[in-house]
């Protein structure tokens, strides 16, 4: 498994590499942009393997991984993004008016593939999205 969880945002992919690229360059120009990431990314797409991109709230977010994402799991990514990052069980239920048994569904599969990391504080189950999380953190700075 991945460090990102098989999730991460366009947009940092886009800074990393122009970051890479700019280390000994005396070129201070971005050589990528979320265009050319997109392209990247159909491509690979073409070899199977998951790749691809989905909109998460406002963000473009690549996924590697060959598992289908629904609305469900959609949505709950934006409700991380909206928030810290993480979502707890009660918190979807209350928020989108699911059934505990949709929202544990949902968390189950993306806790499988790894995209979401599970932590029990105090009787409460919060699941983390290392890209979510990652990304808002860089907004917020």
């Amino acid at each position: 498994r991945s460090k990102n969880g098989g999730i991460m945002a366009v947009a940092e992919v886009c800074e990393t590499l122009n970051k890479n690229n700019k280390r000994g360059s005396k070129k201070k120009k971005d050589l990528y942009n979320k265009g050319d990431i997109a392209i990247a990314v159909k491509k690979l797409s073409t070899l199977g393997g998951g790749f691809r991109i989905v909109a998460v709230g406002q963000s473009d977010m690549i996924v590697s991984v060959p598992t289908e994402l629904d609305n469900d799991h959609v949505e709950i990514m934006t409700l991380a993004q909206d928030g810290q990052g993480c979502v707890t069980v009660d918190e979807v239920r209350q928020r989108l008016s699911w059934s505990a048994d949709r929202v544990e569904r949902a968390l189950q599969l993306l806790l499988h593939e790894g995209m979401v990391w599970k932590d029990d504080f105090h009787g409460i189950s919060f699941y983390w999205f290392p890209s979510v999380w990652k990304e808002k953190m860089a907004i917020e700075q």
